[in-house]
């Protein structure tokens, strides 16, 4: 009989501890790591179980980053939601990330650089920020599409100083505190700066200059010739090596001398004529200068087109001088 009663109590004794482990092992489970993509943390995103409930519990960081949270007040909100025990390490903290999509710093600075350059009428505007800072990498939520929108621009064009609001249309975070951005701006230029020294009446080329950025402020006043005005152009006189070009420094290269026998053309239709004449004036690319026509002796006006070359003006081109021009070639 006590073999019997023995039996019984050690088989109800494993039951119960099989049902014991069972419970255990179904127990909700604390994440250590949790990654979210909303603004809130729930229960179902920091435990590990089914059923779990999916209200908002705590704030989650801002888009991008990561904070921690103490496992027992995540214990504390289970028991609240009648989940009497958790497992995991239930003493220490769990790192809570949220998802976000990164806005570069070099997008916000070609967003800034643009919008300064279109209300400050800048070619290349460059920029600091105040007391050395740098532009940061900015998050938004990962479903926010789009880049950087600049706002509330604020330019002294006295002084270059600017403010600016930095944003991302969608993002709640950026609507609530956009990035402040405050410095100075630095109008940069292109100035062309002789590599070797010139002769008096040398053609510049490409292999002559090479092209730097400055602050235009630096110049001092100096204005440098456009690049776009660089062709064609000759050097007035010596300019030694490093020079800035000005317009001072540079002219047209004349390509024609007075007195110079020329080739001079003339096109109409399909029908393109070529005669020997004898330059009036000294002429660069592009002047007009009056030629003499050495078979008729009539002076004719034409367009300086190359070394020792010319060209008639058209009909379309110069009705006048064509006319002229076309009555003296017969």
């Amino acid at each position: 009989m006590m073999k019997v009663i023995l039996a019984s109590a050690v088989a109800l004794f494993a039951c119960h501890l099989s049902s014991s482990q069972a419970n255990e092992l179904s127990a909700p489970v604390l994440r250590s790591l949790v990654t979210v993509t909303g603004p809130t943390v729930s229960l179902a995103d920091l435990v590990d179980g089914a059923n779990l409930p999916s209200d908002s519990l705590f704030v989650a960081p801002p888009p991008g980053q990561s904070g921690t949270i103490r496992a027992s007040r995540v214990v504390e909100a289970a028991q609240r939601a009648g989940i009497k025990a958790l497992l995991g390490d239930i003493s220490g903290w769990i790192t809570i990330t949220r998802r976000g999509r990164l806005i570069g710093a070099d997008m916000i600075a070609a967003a800034l650089k643009e919008a300064i350059r279109a209300k400050g009428a800048m070619e290349q505007p460059d920029f600091t920020l105040a007391d050395g800072a740098t532009l940061p990498d900015l998050y938004v939520e990962a479903g926010v599409p789009g880049g950087p929108v600049i706002s509330d621009l604020k330019i002294d064009h006295d002084t270059l100083h600017f403010s600016a609001n930095v944003s991302v249309p969608g993002s709640a975070t950026l609507a609530k505190e956009p990035l402040r951005l405050d410095g100075q701006i630095a109008d940069i230029v292109d100035i062309p700066v002789t590599i070797h020294a010139l002769n008096k009446n040398d053609t510049l080329s490409a292999s002559d200059v090479r092209i730097e950025k400055r602050d235009r402020k630096t110049l001092a006043g100096i204005m440098p010739v456009k690049l776009s005005g660089l062709a064609g152009q000759a050097a007035r006189g010596e300019i030694i090596t490093g020079s800035i070009l000005t317009e001072d420094l540079v002219m047209k290269a004349v390509l024609v001398e007075k007195s110079m026998a020329v080739s001079v053309t003339y096109a109409v239709g399909g029908l393109r004529l070529t005669l020997h004449g004898k330059a009036n004036e000294s002429g660069a690319l592009g002047d007009v200068i009056p030629v003499l026509n050495t078979q008729s002796k009539k002076v004719i006006f034409a367009t300086v087109t190359g070394p020792a070359s010319v060209a008639i003006p058209s009909d379309d081109e110069m009705p006048a001088l064509g006319k002229q021009a076309a009555n003296t070639l017969q």
